[in-house]
């Protein structure tokens, strides 16, 4: 008898209208698409329905993710399409978020307005102050990214909406963890997200584990001191959850980035951006979503996840760190999903301090 496979209850899905292009030239950028040249493809309106209609039909609740490269280079006009198509097979009682992770630089008051209408969630990518931000957020001609970036924000306040900041964090910009954390607090910042750069064992970008520490503890020091309920830093409030033996709903903590799909310009499937050249799945125009988890590349990513390496099944963490996200693990000095969270030692250190700062 055929062993019957596990099935999601849905999947969570990532939209890359424009595959991994961007118009910036970040120096830190993982795929480095500026190499391709300047042009793109935007997802067809083909692939863009079928998409969303497969997507409704099997999720009950609906999560899209708009990532990138950068997403709004498809145009406000594809976005206005992708909301007519969501109108149009929305199953009763069904409600879809969106949530766009952007550079900001081509939001429009007009696309600024749309967002707000059609009620996306927004997360921006900001480094900090202009100066930092500036050391590698770039354009294709070399200049500060910053001012641009600044527009689109007062442009997506002045409609409404409060976005969430993404900060990322190189070996250059270590130095600056209290500058970026009371920039982005200062200009009226409430969520705030780190992405530390970790994508090979030896770049120039890459940040090790112990150093990772020392920036989420300056940090927590400066978050803990300005005592502010309200303000929500992603990376803290992994490790204050596990205070409570609970998790954080983040696909890196809760070993659940099988339940995630992204979707290529060309309606190519896998788990995301981050493990394409590990796993695909298919193509959208000759597999449907619910069929992904038959799959034999779906079995074996399952597999993995599902898999703790020996040092995790000795940790107690395990059960609320999930082994980190796939795509930062390392064994024997090299990237692979079947490796230990680059950044375990730094959890595990990290949670010791705000333990004791919390029952002092």
């Amino acid at each position: 008898m055929k062993k019957q496979s596990k099935k999601p209850s849905g999947f969570n899905l990532q939209l890359k209208p424009v595959g991994s292009f961007c118009n910036l030239k970040c120096k830190y950028c993982y795929v480095e698409p500026f190499k391709e040249g300047r042009r793109f493809q935007v997802m067809g309106d083909n692939i863009l329905e079928r998409t969303i209609s497969n997507f409704l039909k099997n999720t009950s609740v609906p999560i899209i993710t708009w990532h990138g490269g950068e997403p709004t280079l498809a145009g406000l006009e594809f976005f206005q399409r992708a909301i007519e198509f969501m109108n149009s097979y929305r199953q009763p009682g069904q409600t879809v978020r969106n949530v766009l992770q952007t550079n900001a630089t081509l939001i429009t008051p007009q696309f600024a307005g749309f967002l707000k209408e059609t009620e996306f969630e927004v997360s921006v990518s900001l480094d900090g102050p202009q100066n930092v931000h500036g050391i590698h957020r770039v354009n294709y001609a070399g200049k500060n990214s910053f001012p641009d970036v600044i527009r689109g924000i007062e442009n997506l306040r002045q409609a409404g909406l409060d976005p969430s900041v993404i900060a990322t964090v190189t070996q250059e910009t270590l130095p600056f963890a209290v500058e970026v954390f009371d920039f982005l607090v200062q200009n009226g910042f409430r969520r705030i997200k780190y992405s530390p750069v970790y994508d090979s064992a030896s770049d120039q970008f890459s940040i090790s584990s112990e150093k990772w520490y020392t920036y989420l503890l300056t940090v927590f020091n400066r978050w803990f001191e300005l005592g502010n309920p309200d303000i929500s830093v992603r990376e803290l409030d992994e490790v204050i959850a596990w205070l409570d033996k609970e998790t954080v709903a983040l696909c890196s903590s809760e070993n659940s980035c099988f339940n995630w799909v992204s979707v290529d310009p060309n309606g190519q499937l896998y788990p995301c951006e981050y493990l394409r050249s590990f796993y695909g799945y298919g193509n959208i125009e000759t597999i449907s979503l619910q069929d992904i988890p038959e799959t034999e590349n779906y079995q074996r990513f399952l597999k993995i996840v599902k898999a703790p390496p020996e040092k995790c099944k000795q940790c107690e963490f395990y059960s609320l760190c999930g082994n980190g996200c796939p795509a930062t693990r390392v064994e024997n000095g090299l990237l692979t999903p079947s490796g230990v969270y680059v950044y375990c030692e730094q959890r595990q250190k990290l949670f010791g301090v705000v333990k004791q700062a919390f029952e002092a």
